[in-house]
């Protein structure tokens, strides 16, 4: 009879399956070794006082010790085994990120989307090693290190800055709170000097942030002469700024013909399955609490709107494909747009552009800031003005300015 071989992990396994072991058991043994030696590592004596008390020292900082009572010897050890349990455990950057981020994702803190991009920003900022790291052996000159060599290295912007340190406060707020890091991560930021000379500059031109007016007339004239449901989804965000998961996401019920106005209170969202694959749907809130707001439309969106509803006036969002009736995503209004461009002879641009081009209108055209603001989705006019105020004029529109400006 041939011999068969067999690994140990095999034998216990034909063991415990065939009933020649308890596996409950084995588990208890191997419970009662990992206990025992973790009473062995302990370094201070374990003693009951003349009053029935039992007592020990856990260590406290690098030099100093506490002094704990219990009642009962095995409730010394039992501490005594949950600290150095807790001690001993490695909890690395890596570990931790995935604790938190699933954590605030399974109590509804954070939207799919966004734990994809929390861990496509790890992946960028944690890497070469550095994500193996044992957070209790972190300190604040090594985080501070880390931090402004990351910047210098990979050229962050502010912004992505902005990225970095949200995760880094989140890693120590939760290790922190969990017993894996004593390091207080509000007061290191408090502290922490970083020049804004360090952060990558990027240099905007207003040409390709905005349309000019000449750019709009022609796509405006464009889509006079090609009112399909793609454009006049275009020409919706033309009149209206919205953003474009905003649009894509529109219902017929979001539609209020006698009020003038557009329900703004969903938008499309993308992020990856079990599997990683990439998955686009819908979520039931905007972007910003800001941004579910009753949007205001003038003649031209009215009229738009209209149009739209002619189109398709019994499908469940007010942009489906004329064919197969499927819901027209965001990137499907950026396509068309492309499309548009192209067709003008004018340089391609994202339906953002767009959006950014309505509030540069708006806030040239005096509109009152809190219009600005409800119709843009904004919390504050500073995001406005920072971020979506580029002028629009032609050369020879400003130079026609700054000739009326009389200089004494």
């Amino acid at each position: 009879m041939a011999n068969i071989s067999m690994s140990d992990a095999e034998l216990l396994q034909f063991a415990i399956e065939n009933g020649m072991l308890d596996k409950a058991l084995v588990q208890e043994k191997i419970e009662m070794q990992k206990r025992k030696e973790l009473l062995e590592k302990h370094p201070f004596k374990i003693w009951e006082g003349q009053n029935g008390k039992w007592y020990t020292y856990l260590p406290s900082g690098d030099t100093e010790r506490k002094l704990i009572k219990k009642s009962f010897k095995s409730d010394i050890e039992q501490a005594v085994v949950d600290y150095w349990r807790k001690e001993l455990e490695i909890h690395t950057f890596e570990t931790v990120f995935y604790e938190w981020a699933k954590d605030k994702l399974k109590y509804g803190e954070i939207e799919k989307n966004t734990y994809d991009r929390y861990e496509t920003d790890f992946k960028r900022f944690f890497n070469g090693g550095y994500e193996k790291t044992n957070l209790k052996t972190v300190s604040e000159d090594m985080l501070e290190s880390f931090i402004k060599t990351t910047i210098c290295e990979k050229q962050l912007s502010a912004k992505a800055y902005a990225g970095l340190r949200t995760l880094i406060i989140g890693i120590f707020k939760y290790s922190k709170k969990h017993g894996y890091s004593d390091l207080s991560i509000y007061t290191f930021f408090g502290d922490l000097d970083i020049s804004k000379r360090m952060f990558k500059r990027k240099t905007r031109c207003a040409e390709k942030e905005v349309f000019t007016e000449e750019e709009m007339q022609k796509m405006l004239g464009y889509i006079s002469h090609h009112e399909n449901i793609r454009e006049l989804g275009v020409l919706l965000a033309i009149h209206t700024g919205m953003r474009p998961g905003e649009l894509s996401a529109l219902k017929h019920t979001d539609i209020n013909l006698k009020n003038k106005s557009i329900h703004v209170q969903r938008s499309e969202v993308k992020y990856k399955d079990e599997n990683g694959s990439n998955v686009i749907g819908i979520k039931e809130f905007p972007k910003t609490d800001a941004g579910d707001r009753y949007l205001l439309l003038n003649d031209s969106a009215y009229e738009t709107v209209k149009k739209i509803l002619r189109l398709n006036p019994f499908g469940e969002f007010l942009f489906q494909d004329e064919n197969t009736k499927k819901r027209i995503s965001e990137n499907g209004f950026n396509h068309k747009l492309g499309t548009i461009c192209e067709a003008t002879g004018i340089p391609r641009r994202t339906m953002h552009k767009l959006r950014k081009t309505y509030g540069t209108t708006l806030l040239d055209s005096g509109v009152d800031e809190s219009l600005i603001m409800e119709q843009m989705g904004h919390a504050d006019i500073k995001t406005t003005r920072q971020y979506y105020y580029y002028s629009n004029q032609s050369r020879e529109e400003k130079l026609e300015q700054l000739n009326k400006v009389r200089i004494i």
